[in-house]
C-alpha cells in the first residue's frame, strides 16, 4: 500500500522554504495600513525630531560616568538595531515565501525589533534627563502603533499560509527573540541581492541623518543658543569637541 505524503504543517516546513500559494485576503486591509502609516508619520517623526533637538549636551560632557554610559549604551542599541534590520532584509521575500530562517527563526518580527532598538537608542542619546522622558514616550507610541501593524500583517500571512503559519507562530515568539533559533527543514539563505531589493540601505541613511542632527544640536545649535558665536561653535565642532572633549 502506497504511503501518502504528509500534509501536516510540520511536514510542509521539512520540505523546504514555504512558498505562497494563495493571495492575501484581509478585511479592509489597505485602509487600515494607510491609517497606521499616517500614525507613524504623525507620531514618530515629531519624537525623533525632539530626540535631536534635546541633545543639548554632548555624550562625554555629561556630569556623571553613569550618564555617559547611558548615552554610549544608546549608541550601541542603535547599531544593534541597524544590524538586526540589515540581517532581516536578506531573508525577506514579501508575500512570496514565509521567512523562517536567520532572525525569523528567533522572532516573527525582526525588522520591527530592529526599529525598536534604533528608536530606543536614539532617545537615550538625547541629553539627560530628557532622554528618559523621550524613551517612555517612544515606547508608548511604538506599542500602540506596531501592535496594530503586526496584527494586520499576521492576518495577511495567515490568509496566505494558513495552518503552516499557525505552526510557525506556536514555535517562534511574536516580538522578543527566543534564545535558540527554531530549526526547520531546508530554508532560504541570506541573500545580499534580496536585501538590496528590500531597500536595506534606507535605514542606514536614515540613522546617519538622525545622528548627524544630534551632533549638530549639541555641537552647534545649543552653544549658539547659550551665547557662543556660530564661528566659535563651528570651530569647536570641527576639531572634535562635539563629543564633549575640551
Amino acid at each position: 500500500m502506497e504511503t501518502q505524503p504528509s500534509t501536516s504543517p510540520g511536514a510542509a516546513f521539512a520540505q523546504g522554504p514555504v512558498k505562497a500559494t494563495r493571495v492575501a485576503e484581509i478585511p479592509d486591509g489597505k485602509r487600515r495600513e494607510k491609517r497606521l502609516e499616517r500614525l507613524r508619520l504623525q507620531g514618530f517623526w515629531p519624537v525623533y525630531g525632539a530626540a535631536c533637538a534635546l541633545a543639548y549636551t554632548a555624550p562625554l560632557a555629561e556630569p556623571h560616568v553613569a550618564l555617559i554610559g547611558l548615552r554610549v549604551f544608546g549608541l550601541a542599541l542603535m547599531l544593534l538595531g541597524l544590524a538586526m534590520r540589515l540581517w532581516s532584509f536578506g531573508y525577506l521575500l514579501k508575500r512570496a515565501e514565509l521567512a523562517t530562517a536567520g532572525p525569523y527563526g528567533r522572532t516573527r518580527n525582526p525588522l520591527y525589533v530592529g526599529t525598536w532598538l534604533i528608536g530606543c537608542g536614539l532617545m537615550l542619546n538625547a541629553a539627560w534627563p530628557a532622554n528618559l522622558g523621550l524613551l517612555a514616550l517612544y515606547n508608548l507610541l511604538f506599542y500602540y502603533i506596531y501592535r496594530a501593524q503586526i496584527g494586520i500583517e499576521e492576518e495577511m500571512l495567515r490568509s496566505i499560509f494558513g495552518e503552516v503559519y499557525d505552526e510557525y507562530c506556536r514555535n517562534v515568539p511574536r516580538f522578543f527573540p527566543r534564545l535558540s533559533t527554531w530549526k526547520v527543514g531546508d530554508v532560504s539563505e541570506f541573500s545580499l541581492t534580496r536585501a538590496l531589493k528590500n531597500k536595506m540601505l534606507q535605514p542606514v541613511a536614515g540613522l546617519l541623518v538622525l545622528l548627524a542632527l544630534q551632533v549638530l544640536s549639541w555641537g552647534l545649535l545649543w552653544p549658539v543658543l547659550r551665547g557662543q558665536s556660530a564661528a566659535a561653535a563651528w570651530e569647536s565642532l570641527v576639531r572634535g569637541a562635539c563629543v564633549g572633549l575640551p
